[in-house]
Parts: C-alpha cells; sequence; structure tokens
C-alpha cells in the first residue's frame, strides 16, 4: 500500500512540476510578463526546492520520513492554492517558493525509501516510480491544452492539484512507513563532510545538477519554443511537453521492464549521449515532425538519468543514503534554479530558438560527466569497493 501510495503521489508531482511550464505561454500572455520575469518566478520554485532537499535529507534522520512527507504536502498544496491567482510577481513567486518547499519532501522521502526496497544493483523499481513522475508530466500538459482551448482559467489545474496533495497528505498520515524507516544504529553521525570529500559523490551531484538543469528547463520552455520558432498556437505548445514527456515515460518503463543488468554506469553513459545528440539535432531540424521526434528521442535519453544515479548513491553509500540522496536531490534543484534563469535572460538578448543551444551544450557536458562517473565506478570496482 505504501509503495503505490507513493506511485499515485509521484504522478501528481510530476503533474505540478510541469505545470507551469506547459502554461507559461497563457501566463505571459495574461499578465505581459517578460521572459526574465517569468524566469524569476520559476526561479522561486527551484529556491524552494533546492533548499527543501538539503533539509529534508536532516530532517528524514529527526523526523522519519511521515512527517516530512505530509509537511511538505501541506505547503504545495498551500502553493498550488495561491498561484496564479494575481498578477503580482512576489506574490506568484512566493506561491512557488511553498511549492518548491513542498516538492522537497516528495522527492527525497520517495527516493530513500524506493532505494531501501530495491534490489540491490538494480533500477527497475525505481525507474517504475520515476516512469509514475512522468505520467504526471504527461497529463498535466494535456489537462492545461484543453482548459485553453475549452476556455476555461489555467488556474483551475492549480486549484485541482491542491486538492489533490492535501489528499495524499491525508493517505501518508494514514500510512505506516516502518518498513522504509532506517535503523538508528547503521547511520552515520556527520555523513556531509565525508560524502563531500567522495569524487564519485561529487560527479552524481553534478552530473544531476546539469540534467535536472536542462531537462526542467527544456520542458519550462520548449511549449514557447515551439510557439515561437514554428507558429502553432499555446495549446499546441502545451502538447508538445506532454510529447517530451512520453519520451522519459518510455525510456523509464523500458528500462523497468527489460533492463536486468547490474551495470548501471554504461546504461547512463549511453541515454546522457542519446539525449545530447537528439535535442541538437531537433535544433537543427525545420519541420514540426521532425522537431518533435527529436524532442521525443530527448526525453528517452533524460529517462533514466535521475532514477540511476540515485540508486549508485544508494549502492555505493549505504549508511549514508539520506544525506546521499539529499545532497543529489539539492543539486538538482540548484540546476533547476540556475539553469532556466540564465535561459530567460538569454531568450531575452537573442531570441528564443538561439537560446535553446545552451540547452544543447549542457547536454554535452552532462554526457561528458557520465563518462567520468563510469571511469571512477570502474576504479572502485576494482578496488573492491563496489561492483557494477
Amino acid at each position: 500500500m505504501l509503495l503505490s501510495c507513493f506511485f499515485v503521489n509521484f504522478v501528481f508531482f510530476g503533474a505540478v512540476v510541469i505545470l507551469v511550464g506547459a502554461a507559461v505561454p497563457e501566463i505571459l500572455r495574461t499578465y505581459s510578463w517578460r521572459y526574465v520575469e517569468m524566469g524569476a518566478i520559476l526561479a522561486g520554485g527551484s529556491i524552494g526546492y533546492f533548499v527543501s532537499t538539503f533539509v529534508c535529507g536532516i530532517l528524514l534522520r529527526r523526523w522519519g520520513p511521515k512527517r516530512v512527507i505530509v509537511y511538505g504536502l501541506v505547503l504545495q498544496a498551500a502553493g498550488l492554492a495561491a498561484f496564479g491567482q494575481m498578477p503580482s510577481l512576489a506574490i506568484n513567486a512566493i506561491a512557488l517558493l511553498l511549492i518548491g518547499l513542498g516538492q522537497g519532501g516528495s522527492e527525497v522521502v520517495t527516493n530513500f525509501s524506493v532505494v531501501r526496497i530495491e534490489h540491490s544493483g538494480r533500477s527497475n523499481l525505481m525507474n517504475f516510480i520515476h516512469a509514475a513522475f512522468t505520467t504526471g508530466a504527461i497529463v498535466g500538459p494535456l489537462g492545461i491544452g484543453q482548459l485553453i482551448e475549452r476556455g476555461y482559467p489555467w488556474q483551475v489545474a492549480f486549484l485541482a492539484l491542491a486538492f489533490l496533495s492535501l489528499l495524499m497528505a491525508l493517505a501518508f498520515t494514514l500510512l505506516s512507513f516502518e518498513t522504509v524507516s532506517a535503523d538508528p544504529a547503521k547511520q552515520e553521525n556527520s555523513p556531509l563532510s565525508y560524502l563531500m570529500s567522495q569524487p564519485l559523490m561529487l560527479l552524481l551531484t553534478t552530473l544531476i545538477l546539469l540534467y535536472v538543469g536542462v531537462e526542467i528547463g527544456t520542458s519550462n520552455w520548449i511549449a514557447e519554443y515551439f510557439v515561437q520558432s514554428l507558429g502553432v498556437s499555446a495549446a499546441s505548445g502545451a502538447y508538445t511537453v506532454s510529447l517530451f514527456w512520453m519520451g522519459l515515460l518510455a525510456g523509464r518503463l523500458s528500462v523497468a521492464i527489460f533492463y536486468r543488468r547490474d551495470d548501471q554506469a554504461v546504461l547512463l553513459v549511453t541515454a546522457c549521449i542519446l539525449s545530447a545528440l537528439s535535442l541538437s539535432l531537433g535544433l537543427w531540424g525545420e519541420s514540426f515532425t521532425w522537431k518533435a521526434a527529436c524532442f521525443f528521442s530527448t526525453g528517452m535519453g533524460f529517462s533514466i538519468v535521475y532514477p540511476v544515479v540515485v540508486v549508485l548513491a544508494g549502492r555505493f553509500f549505504p549508511t549514508q543514503q539520506e544525506m546521499a540522496i539529499a545532497i543529489i536531490s539539492t543539486g538538482g534543484g540548484v540546476g533547476s534554479f540556475a539553469f532556466p534563469f540564465a535561459m530567460s535572460s538569454l531568450a531575452d538578448s537573442w531570441g528564443i530558438e538561439r537560446a535553446f543551444w545552451f540547452y544543447a551544450f549542457i547536454a554535452l557536458a552532462m554526457s561528458g560527466v557520465a563518462v567520468s562517473t563510469l571511469f571512477v565506478i570502474r576504479s572502485l570496482s576494482v578496488k573492491g569497493d563496489g561492483k557494477d
């Protein structure tokens, strides 16, 4: 039952994360914000997220997973209910800040719990749970597109997810977390300094920083990219966000069902290279079909990066799992803040079509870090510190 609730909550989590990006064209036209102002609003959510993920790693040891995820969902609901209700930049930034603070609880608690349930060396269950996130990321933009086409206010989607977040908070309150609670005897008292001195930990964190920056950034701006580059409608732009996330869903489900090897690092490198190549080819293309196919393929490449990195962290740092996962999630939060905000500034200066090449460069850098991670893991395997 607990795993089922994690799955359902990650569906809603995915919808929440992607909802703003899917609504960007309509939000910009509703409130006449510039790209850089929209970037500042998005930054509010990213700041809340990366602060929350780090703090949740600490709170997980003190409070346990139940309180962390329940309180997070309540904060998320409050932010969702407030967002878009008025044109104030400050109020909307604070609303996204609350959403980000709440998301950190779901992220850290779910990943920590699944790592403790997952068979060592595999990422099938982690990919399955993150496929739930991807499902929400597909449904959210589709819902926004339908609301826009039927003339309903886009804010309705945010209010609906606020209500669902409260329902999930209630569900987790009623469940037992005994099976995934950490054993205090196996925990280290001060894991942070140790973790930050480990090359593998630094590489995994950097990888997630780059990955989340380019994945969420692409998702936040892909709708506007298609509107500006090909002149499609705002509703069609929202549907391209769903298409991108369909690629992620296809990749995650494929790995969850078919990939049975323990060699996660090779899988990671392959996925990163696929994403960088597909994104670059998509930006070169001229037709809607070509661009859509390349962004779908980009999503497939992105699909397994986060689940595999979390699994590797849990495997190679077994007595510091809470903090290792929190550090990695925090790296992702920094990426989701820094890169989309930089993208909004570049889009204002260069235009969004040229600015998207910034993401192609980041995807290439991510591939380089993945290759370095493979070498370090091979070195650890030779030394007997782990095997992959």
